[in-house]
């Protein structure tokens, strides 16, 4: 179970959220965007990384601004094959907020997310841990136009 998303605080300062996806079809990646919540402050870095752990692309840190609405991310774009990889926030302390959905950790872990700590900016290879905290942030990518999913 969960609760209807809404604005809340970063779970821990320089901890990352890991959220997986799977690609059915090789994807050009444009842009990634994380929703900001009732209040921005400091910096985050949004990134996507291999299911072993490689980042592929990110960010780089990037004054959180704007609120309550999607915050986008340019990158270079890239193609990457079908697959499972992981899109991953991390944001630089707790002021900053994001729009989430409220899920236990358990939950959490059956939809296979997990967290890197001290990961601000990203690190160019994560050692996965284990979710401490049930916020799912609201984030995701953009893709090349007429891309079919």
């Amino acid at each position: 179970g969960g609760t209807t998303p809404g604005s809340a605080a970063w779970p821990a300062a320089k901890d990352a959220i890991l959220v997986p996806i799977y690609l059915t079809q090789p994807t050009t990646v444009t842009r990634l965007y994380v929703v900001n919540g009732t209040s921005a402050s400091g910096s985050m870095d949004i990134g996507l990384y291999t299911a072993d752990g490689a980042l592929i692309t990110s960010s780089g840190s990037t004054a959180q601004s704007g609120t309550s609405a999607p915050q986008f991310f340019n990158i270079a774009d890239i193609t990457v094959p079908p697959g499972t990889y992981y899109l991953a926030c991390s944001i630089d302390g707790t002021g900053g907020t994001v729009f989430r959905g409220n899920l236990s950790i358990i939950r959490l872990e059956e939809l296979g997310c997990l967290k890197l700590t001290s990961a601000m900016p990203l690190p160019s290879s994560a050692t996965f841990a284990s979710v401490t905290s049930g916020l799912f942030p609201l984030m995701g990518l953009e893709v090349a136009p007429g891309t079919v999913y």
